[in-house]
Parts: C-alpha cells; structure tokens; sequence
C-alpha cells in the first residue's frame, strides 16, 4: 500500500491554521504566481507548470494578482487554496509554499 503523502498531524494543523488563524493562512502564500499558471499533472503524478499560459490577471513582473480582492469572482479557474485543495488536489507544485509547510515538513503522527 502506498504511504501517504502527508500525516493527519500536518492535516490538523492546516485545518486549524486555515479556520483559526486565517491571516497566517493567507500569509503562507509566498506570490510565486505558480497557481495562476495553466497546469497539468502527469500520470505519474508530477504537476507541470505552462509558463507560456498565465492567468489573464496575473502581473507577471510582480507575480501579484490585479483583481485580487476581487479574484473569485473576476476568474472563474481561480479557487481558493483550503487545506482540502491542498492535501488532495494534486495539481499545485512542490515548491507551492503550502505544500512546503504541510506536505513536506516533517510532521510525525505519533509524535
């Protein structure tokens, strides 16, 4: 059986940071702009990025959102990362910041 890829620790600190501390939450976001790029993931479950496809609201030299107040409503393919998107989605990076925090930390469940 194939392990996880993450614990219900990193899960329950994600979950409690999201609807607890929902700044801290929105503060993880490092603005790589990777998200708002069109992307794939490969069958064997790597998520490729086309940087030749970015969002029409993405400034690209600042990698910020113009509308992003606004985001969900402007762009019907941007949602919004929950610690659900973020543990079950597949389709961010690796080197997504949420997925650096709880994916590939080193959270023990039976710590």
């Amino acid at each position: 059986m194939e392990k996880p890829r993450f614990s219900m620790r990193a899960f329950a600190a994600a979950l409690e940071m999201y609807h607890v501390r929902p700044d801290d939450w929105e503060r993880l976001c490092q603005q790589c702009g990777r998200c708002c790029f069109e992307r794939a993931v490969t069958d064997e479950g790597d998520v490729v990025v086309n940087f030749a496809a970015p969002c029409e609201f993405l400034d690209l030299q600042t990698r910020l959102c113009s509308v992003y107040d606004d985001r969900f409503v402007q762009c019907a393919r941007c949602r919004k990362l929950t610690p659900s998107t973020v543990f079950f989605a597949h389709h961010l990076p690796k080197e997504c910041a949420y997925v650096q925090t709880f994916l590939n930390r080193s959270w023990r469940d039976d710590a």
